[in-house]
């Protein structure tokens, strides 16, 4: 008999924030994302598009509030302390949406490009409305096996 299994519909919200340059091992925190609810959803969503409004004058218009992975894109044209305050801003709405593991100092730890791609990856996760058992999720490896072997 066919049945409904929420548990097979999405696998689990897995990150590590752990990774290599070169030989060197970068360690860092790693866990699992609680699911966010829909009134977090609606929290970061609203929270995106307050911090575009404030930021209007500073981001071009490719900045897409919609988009929050667009806000950060558009970081080169900025003054550097603005970019700061974003980032932090940014930061401090994804570990919102995030229950706080990972939290706002554990996302900023990661480089840029690093945290642009967990910024990526989470909100085509969240928010993507094509659930399905592993639909575009790979389980996250820690580099300390491959170093380890």
């Amino acid at each position: 008999m066919a049945a409904f299994s929420a548990e097979s519909v999405a696998e689990e919200l897995g990150y590590t924030f752990t990774y290599k340059v070169g030989d060197k091992v970068i360690p860092g925190p790693s866990g699992v994302i609680d699911e966010p609810t829909d009134r977090q959803i609606a929290k970061f969503l609203t929270g995106v598009k307050k911090v575009v409004k404030e930021s209007e004058d500073k981001l071009p218009s490719t900045a897409d509030p919609a988009n929050p992975a667009s806000v950060t894109d558009a970081l080169d044209d900025l003054n550097p302390e603005d970019v700061v305050s974003l980032m932090g801003k940014m930061a401090q709405l994804y570990a919102d949406l995030c229950s706080g593991s990972p939290s706002k100092a554990e996302i900023l730890a990661l480089p840029m490009r690093r945290r642009q791609a967990f910024y990526a990856w989470l909100q085509q996760e969240v928010m993507s409305p094509e659930a399905g058992p592993g639909a575009g999720r790979a389980r996250p490896s820690s580099p300390l096996r491959a170093v380890a072997g």
